[in-house]
């Protein structure tokens, strides 16, 4: 088999517990890997990535007793803070091995579904032709299960990656119960508690947490406005819960007017800190994308006046019905008005993107 054609056996560290070691990945070699598996048996026998490291050295042994015996073994890893950084890790190590070790075709060993998220990644740089998962055998047994528990335990407690879920939210909920209870405000605790996990789980699923903490690495600037923000927001919605508990919470039409007008132009005013820090960041770099968060801005505010101008219009006319609603709207032009703003702004937009393109 010529050198082009040899196969990789690439055993996947997706979380870099070999980086206890201190050694530097990609590791290459037989030799080498067998080394550092042998170090991180004597240093942690009961990790499950000891695993992974051996069955990939049996692979290469089978491999190399074929009748194609070119391959070679190796090993990368990720990185423990987070799956984005782990990802993007093992996407340089992939791209430095395969400059070292030429091959087309690649044995993928993981042991985990986490680990699998490196499988994209190879198999965007190099053909992939085989995945070998590996399963720990475990004794059923209470004393094997205690073993079993206690390894995770210590996986929760001195990986951060882990700890922020099993450890950071637990204790932001039993401090925000210690606080209402010293309070005397338990009644609503659970209701703080549902907004808080709801908040979570859209930030997470949404993918909100990865873009704030970009956001936040950016520059001091765009901190102090998501900090602004962020305190503008809460403010907010406290005003907005106040609001329902005055009235008994309400929801006929009057009641439903007033919370908007409670809320919402005071939503569009907290905006205001984030696109001002982004606006002076690109002033002070000199962007020609300057524009953008000018109409940004200028949109957010006439969208306030188009609002704050309908609401008091409710309040003063106070309707009884959905009917009465649209009839105020009609009268007022309101469709008519908001396609008017979004056209001009449409427009302005499209010149100031071409006179962009033009330039950059």
């Amino acid at each position: 088999m010529s050198s082009s054609n040899r196969i990789a056996v690439i055993a996947v560290d997706f979380d870099n517990d070999v980086g206890k070691l201190g050694v530097k990945t990609p590791i290459i070699g037989y030799e080498n890997v067998l080394r550092i598996a042998n170090e991180y048996a004597l240093s942690y026998p009961q990790d499950s990535d000891l695993n992974v490291i051996f069955t990939a050295l049996k692979l290469y042994n089978d491999l190399s007793r074929s009748e194609n015996p070119s391959v070679e073994v190796t090993l990368i890893a990720g990185d423990e803070s987070s799956s984005s950084k782990a990802g993007i890790k093992i996407s340089k190590e992939l791209d430095d091995l395969l400059s070292l070790v030429k091959v087309n075709d690649v044995i993928v060993v993981v042991d985990s579904v986490e680990d699998e998220k490196v499988l994209p990644i190879i198999q965007s740089k190099v053909n992939v032709v085989g995945v070998e998962r590996v399963i720990v055998e475990q004794l059923r047994g209470v004393e094997e299960t205690y073993v079993l528990l206690g390894k995770y335990l210590r996986k929760v407690l001195e990986e951060r990656r882990f700890s922020k879920i099993f450890l950071g939210f637990p204790g932001i909920l039993i401090f925000i119960y210690s606080v209402f209870l010293t309070a005397g405000l338990v009644t609503y605790v659970s209701h703080v508690i549902l907004v808080l996990i709801a908040t979570l789980l859209i930030f997470k699923g949404f993918g909100f947490d990865e873009g704030v903490s970009k956001w936040w690495r950016m520059s001091p600037i765009t901190r102090i406005s998501l900090i602004l923000t962020t305190i503008s927001v809460t403010m907010i919605g406290i005003m907005f819960y106040m609001t329902l508990a005055s009235i008994n919470y309400k929801y006929d039409i009057n009641s439903i007017i007033l919370y908007v007008s409670n809320t919402v132009p005071f939503f569009l005013l907290s905006l205001i800190p984030l696109l001002v820090g982004r606006l002076t960041l690109r002033i002070l770099r000199r962007s020609i994308r300057i524009w953008r968060d000018l109409i940004a801005l200028a949109v957010l505010l006439i969208f306030h006046k188009f609002i704050t101008g309908i609401l008091d219009a409710m309040k003063a006319l106070q309707p009884t019905d959905i009917q009465q609603v649209m009839m105020i709207l009609s009268e007022y032009n309101t469709i008519s008005t908001l396609f008017s703003y979004i056209i001009i702004v449409m427009s302005v937009s499209a010149v100031l993107y071409i006179i962009e393109k033009k330039f950059t």
